[in-house]
């Protein structure tokens, strides 16, 4: 595996299903810099579904890497490695990945029994 899967610039996400759904609903929390960067300082999240997911050709059941470049949002698929590895490095979105790998886990348990 290389050794930076996933870039420092890129901030790791996977969504949850909505509840009662098949459909998928997250916040992309931004930082006072990528507030700045997407060009409003008060922007503190944006909205993302499935279908603007697939619209940008990404499967939304799957992690993705987001950032902000020149005023746009950016989105790429990643691997479910290059999550797991976010997950256990010392980037700032580690203890994000972590907790959700966590709560993926506890999930599964629950509807498996």
């Amino acid at each position: 595996m290389p050794s930076k899967p996933v870039g420092d610039e890129w901030t790791v996400e996977w969504m949850t299903p909505k509840p009662n759904s098949n459909g998928f609903l997250d916040n992309l929390v931004l930082s006072p810099e990528q507030a700045a960067e997407y060009g409003d300082d008060l922007v503190m999240a944006l909205r993302v579904d499935g279908e603007i997911l697939r619209e940008r050709g990404l499967d939304p059941k799957e992690p993705f890497g987001w950032k902000i470049e020149n005023g746009e949002l950016l989105m790429k698929q990643i691997s479910r490695q290059a999550f797991e590895w976010a997950a256990e490095s010392d980037r700032e979105d580690s203890l994000y990945a972590q907790q959700v790998l966590d709560s993926r886990a506890r999930r599964r348990i629950r509807n498996s029994q």
